[in-house]
């Protein structure tokens, strides 16, 4: 059995996914928070989440990049989507939509004030142009409380760590954003939440949350 050590800052962000996931596993796993940017230079493309796993011969694999992360604890544990390309393509497309509203709160975090207002406009455009689109996909799939058939994959497991990450106390969202997700805006998302929730794949993390 593989055991892991996962890199990331003491925040609620790009490497979620990665922490539900390596929790519903199993898995050893060890959070590291990297001084920084001292440690910046040690890591394999000077950012973070790094993924660090080592096998049972010694072996150790590094991965940078949170979706590369996530996807590859995903794949291990059967939870990409496995009917055809043109799922797979809609899986990356979505997923690559949390990361960049996720990059949002991340820019305004460290933005200068007098650039904050306008990095919340635009985020309230990209807010309402998500929950529309992923409305839509999930009527689509008869808003049943996931993406793609009747089973939790890894696109619902993402997207219950993105809505849980900016309704939990948190400075380093931008401020009023979970609104733009709440249930009367964003019912069908709500339901993929409520449904990631009570599986057992998120079981173990939603414990850490209490």
């Amino acid at each position: 059995m593989s055991t892991y050590v996962l890199r990331y800052f003491p925040i609620k962000a790009r490497a979620e996914v990665a922490r539900i996931l390596l929790l519903a596993s199993g898995d050893k796993f060890t959070n590291v928070i990297p001084d920084w940017p001292e440690e910046k230079d040690n890591q394999p493309l000077g950012q973070l989440p790094v993924l660090i796993e080592t096998l049972e011969d010694g072996t150790e694999f590094e991965l940078s990049d949170s979706i590369a992360i996530e996807k590859y604890l995903a794949r291990k544990s059967g939870l990409l989507v496995k009917t055809g390309p043109m799922d797979t393509a809609r899986e990356d497309q979505l997923s690559s939509q949390i990361k960049d509203v996720i990059d949002m709160h991340i820019a305004h975090m460290y933005a200068p004030e007098d650039s904050r207002k306008f990095i919340e406009s635009q985020y309230r455009s990209k807010a309402e142009a998500f929950v529309k689109y992923h409305e839509k996909i999930l009527a689509e799939n008869g808003s049943n409380g996931h993406y793609f058939g009747s089973k939790t994959t890894y696109m619902d497991i993402a997207l219950f760590a993105f809505i849980t990450g900016i309704r939990q106390p948190n400075e380093n969202v931008i401020e009023g954003c979970a609104d733009y997700f709440s249930k009367k805006n964003a019912p069908g998302i709500n339901k993929v939440c409520e449904t990631v929730q009570a599986s057992s794949i998120a079981a173990p993390y939603v414990a850490t949350l209490k």
